[in-house]
């Protein structure tokens, strides 16, 4: 049911603007329908940004942290960003958008930092994949090991019990 699915991601991802681990944080849909959910998102108050605002957006929402005893650098999310509306983080690329807007979606590949950096707002990559498979082994790499909360919207049993089983 991929127009419940949309509600049900959006409303997942959106809930505490995307603060809590129990919400999503990424996306992994089949190519055969990412364009019909992607459709659904967006009636459920989500806006698509194409892959060049996602890069800019991306350069505002991490920021590059050094620590000081190793001199490592990684990238972690800007405090002034975390908790904050789809609006508002839109506004920082220079997107304007209504009120109506909850959620700003983007297609990415699974590499991308929004995949593997966990964002605390209400930015949703979505990952477009082949088959089962690659979405059960995609969604185990990208969760880390962290024990979050894990979702699938699907009604194969089958596929469901395998999720389950691997993350």
């Amino acid at each position: 049911d991929i127009a419940k699915a949309g509600k049900d991601i959006i409303d997942g991802c959106t809930f505490d603007n995307n603060l809590p681990c129990i919400a999503e944080k990424e996306v992994f849909a089949f190519n055969n329908i990412a364009d019909e959910l992607i459709d659904a998102m967006q009636a459920n108050g989500a806006y698509l940004i194409t892959r060049e605002q996602a890069e800019k957006l991306s350069k505002i929402v991490l920021v590059e942290k050094t620590n000081p005893k190793t001199g490592i650098s990684t990238k972690t999310v800007c405090r002034d960003c975390v908790g904050r509306d789809a609006k508002v983080l839109l506004e920082k690329i220079g997107v304007y958008v209504g009120n109506d807007i909850r959620c700003v979606i983007c297609e990415t590949d699974f590499d991308h930092d929004f995949v593997q950096h966990e964002l605390m707002m209400p930015i949703l990559p979505i990952v477009r994949v082949k088959n089962i498979d690659e979405a059960i082994s995609l969604a185990v790499k990208a969760e880390h090991g962290f024990r979050h909360t894990a979702h699938m919207h699907s009604k194969n049993i089958d596929n469901l019990t395998r999720f389950a089983r691997a993350v």
